[in-house]
């Protein structure tokens, strides 16, 4: 019986969840950088999150193929 490895959404990296642990890393950015805008700016939801940072320039390119990933924008 064979066994199939999971790997990464975003760039095919063997895994043992959705992303690779370069883009794993990436992902906890985002994740703790919502914590820090709800503090902020307060009532922001998740989609508005992303679609702002994905619009912002200095976004790096990890962060934005996290996003479209979770955004489903492909």
């Amino acid at each position: 019986m064979a066994t199939t490895k999971a790997v990464c959404l975003i760039c095919s990296r063997a895994t043992a969840d959705k992303y690779c642990e370069y883009h794993c890393k990436s992902f906890d950015k985002v994740i703790s950088g919502y914590a820090s805008w709800k503090r902020a700016l307060g009532d922001i939801s998740w989609v508005d999150y992303l679609t702002k940072l994905l619009d912002l320039q200095e976004t790096g390119s990890s962060i934005k193929d996290i996003i479209e990933k979770e955004l489903n924008i492909q």
